[in-house]
C-alpha cells in the first residue's frame, strides 16, 4: 500500500526540494485518543495480522492517568483492560521514547529517565522508530522517504508536528479504510 504526500522543505541543505512520502505499512503505532475513540478499530488492526503494533508506553501511562479521571474513567478502563490483555498475550509491542520496541516484561524499567511532554515523548518514539526502520534518498528536486512505521492518532496538533518531520501518520478511521479491514 503506498501513499505519496508531497510538500516542500524549506529549511537547511533540502532548501526548496519536494519531500515524497510512500508509505509501506508494516508498524501500527497507535495514539492515547485511538484507544479511547476507536477500540475495535485497534482490536481489529491487532488481529488482522497484517501489520505489527506498538504502544507507545507514555499512551499506556496516559490511559493509566484517565481512569482516575471523571469524564473518561470508564472508557479508559476499558481500553486499559483490553492493552493489558494485548500485553500480556503479547499481541504487541511496547515502544519506548527512544524508538525501541520491547516485550512486555521489560517495560516498567524503560521509563525511568524520560522527560518532556507526554506528545513530544511519544512522537519522539515514532521518529526514532520511523527513522530507523524507514528510508530517506536525496535526489536533484525532491527527498524520498519510505516509511513502514504509521503513526495513528485524531490529534491535530501532534499530526502536524509528525507532519513536520515527515513521518507516515494519520486517523485510525484512515488507516482502516485505505487497508480495507
Amino acid at each position: 500500500q503506498r501513499q505519496a504526500v508531497v510538500s516542500t522543505q524549506s529549511t537547511g541543505e533540502l532548501q526548496g526540494k519536494r519531500v515524497i512520502i510512500t508509505v509501506k505499512p508494516r508498524l501500527i503505532i497507535p495514539d492515547t485518543n485511538c484507544f479511547l475513540d476507536a477500540l475495535n478499530k485497534i482490536k481489529k488492526l491487532v488481529e488482522c495480522d497484517r501489520y505489527k503494533v506498538a504502544i507507545p508506553l507514555m499512551v499506556l501511562d496516559e490511559i493509566k492517568g484517565l481512569c482516575r479521571s471523571e469524564a473518561k474513567a470508564e472508557q479508559a478502563g476499558i481500553a486499559l483492560d483490553v492493552c493489558e490483555k494485548l500485553i500480556s498475550t503479547k499481541s504487541v509491542n511496547l515502544l519506548t521514547s527512544k524508538g525501541n520496541l520491547m516485550a512486555s516484561g521489560e517495560f516498567k524499567e524503560a521509563r525511568t529517565g524520560d522527560k518532556g511532554c507526554n506528545d513530544d515523548m511519544i512522537l519522539a518514539g515514532v521518529r526514532s522508530i520511523s527513522d530507523h526502520t524507514g528510508s530517506q534518498v536525496l535526489e536533484d528536486d525532491a527527498v524520498h522517504y519510505t516509511r513502514t512505521a504509521v503513526f495513528l492518532t485524531s490529534d491535530s496538533n501532534l499530526r502536524v508536528k509528525a507532519h513536520t518531520h515527515h513521518l507516515a501518520v494519520m486517523t485510525v478511521g484512515e488507516f482502516v479504510k485505505r487497508a480495507r479491514l
